[in-house]
C-alpha cells in the first residue's frame, strides 16, 4: 500500500435480536438494548477484511460496544483508536422524535420498512438520510476532517469501523473533500467502502 486510503466498514451483526410487535416506547427500549449489545459471535468477518485490518496503519472505531467488538474481532492484537465522532446517527433526537402513530403497535420488521423507505427516498434524491440533524452533519464533517488527517499523515491505509447511517453521511463528507469511493456499495454488515484522494486511482469495492 502506498498513499492514503480510508476504508469505511460497517460493524458486524448485533447480538441483540428483537421480535414481536412494538409501539414507539418499545422501539426506544430496543434502541437502548441495541446500543448496549456487542456483536453475534457466529457472524464472522470476511478473511480479506481481517487481513486489511491487521495490515492497516491505524484501526479506528466508534466507541459503541458493537463497533469496538467488531474492531477487536477483525484484529484482536491491534490497538484500537475509539472515538464518539463515529457513533451512529440516533434514530430519535430532541427536535426529531419518532412517529408515535397514535400508539399503534407494529411488527419490528414493519418499523424497519418505515425507516428503510424514508432512507431510500432520501438516497434517490441525493439528500442526507432522514432524521440527520444539522448537528449530526457537522459531526460527520469533523470526523471526515480528522480521518483525512490520519490517513494523510500516515500516507497509508486507515480502517474505520462505524455504523450504517453514519457511514453514508461520512462518505458524503469525504466526497466533498475530493475523496472518491466505490460506485457500487454494499450496505450489509462487514461491508467495506474504500476511499482514496481524487488524484489516486479508485480502489475496488470490498
Amino acid at each position: 500500500m502506498s498513499g492514503p486510503e480510508l476504508i469505511l466498514v460497517r460493524h458486524g451483526r448485533s447480538a441483540h435480536v428483537e421480535t414481536g410487535w412494538l409501539d414507539v416506547e418499545g422501539v426506544r427500549r430496543w434502541m437502548a438494548a441495541y446500543d448496549a449489545a456487542e456483536i453475534a459471535p457466529e457472524h464472522a468477518p470476511p478473511p480479506e477484511l481481517e487481513a486489511l485490518a491487521r495490515q492497516a496503519a491505524v484501526l479506528v472505531a466508534s466507541d459503541l460496544p458493537r463497533t469496538v467488538a467488531s474492531a477487536m474481532r477483525l484484529a484482536p492484537e491491534r490497538e484500537i483508536v475509539r472515538t464518539p465522532l463515529l457513533r451512529e446517527v440516533p434514530l430519535e433526537q430532541p427536535d426529531r422524535p419518532l412517529p408515535a402513530f397514535g400508539g399503534i403497535r407494529l411488527p419490528f420488521r414493519a418499523w424497519g420498512m418505515v425507516w428503510g423507505s424514508r432512507w431510500l427516498v432520501a438516497y434517490l434524491r441525493k439528500q442526507p438520510p432522514p432524521g440527520v440533524s444539522p448537528a449530526e452533519l457537522a459531526r460527520a464533517e469533523e470526523a471526515a476532517e480528522w480521518l483525512v488527517e490520519q490517513a494523510t499523515h500516515e500516507a497509508d491505509r486507515v480502517v474505520v469501523v462505524t455504523h450504517a447511517t453514519f457511514r453514508v453521511v461520512l462518505a458524503q463528507a469525504l466526497a466533498r473533500r475530493g475523496w472518491r469511493g466505490p460506485r457500487e456499495r454494499s450496505y450489509r454488515e462487514w461491508s467495506a467502502w474504500p476511499f482514496v484522494p481524487a488524484e489516486a486511482p479508485p480502489a475496488p469495492s470490498r
